[in-house]
């Protein structure tokens, strides 16, 4: 039986859905920045929007972290505009979030707690991400 991919990444309108499960190497982060900023590369010019799920991932290298920090600057670069974010239950993996996206988020930024992907698209309908 083939190992679930570590990550799922869908683009929606002006939405990028990314789902992160399992460990992640540094293989991995390598490969999700490169497809991440492949499928955006059509919608950076205007604002975006980013839905994280993080409910299935799992400790990580800080090396996987710091990949993470370097395409969140990126995305604050290429006018992320608005986050929801599907949190786990997990103290853990809420600290490696934290570490993975510690950069300096701009003024504008909507940053927030989705309860699951029904909140998410609410959410972004409201903000005109999504119609």
């Amino acid at each position: 039986m083939p190992a679930k991919k570590p990550f799922v990444l869908k683009l929606e309108q002006r939405v990028l859905w990314v789902v992160a499960q399992g460990l992640w190497t540094s293989a991995t982060a390598e490969q999700y920045v490169q497809e991440f900023r492949r499928l955006v590369k059509p919608i950076i010019a205007e604002p975006w929007a980013l839905v994280l799920d993080i409910r299935q991932w799992q400790i990580c290298p800080a090396d996987v972290l710091q990949r993470c920090v370097e395409n969140t600057e990126w995305c604050y670069q290429h006018h992320l505009a608005h986050v929801e974010t599907i949190y786990a239950d997990n103290s853990m993996v809420l600290w490696q979030f934290a570490k993975a996206t510690a950069a300096t988020k701009p003024a504008h930024l909507v940053s927030q707690a989705a309860a699951d992907e029904q909140a998410a698209r609410q959410a972004l309908l409201r903000a005109g991400f999504l119609w």
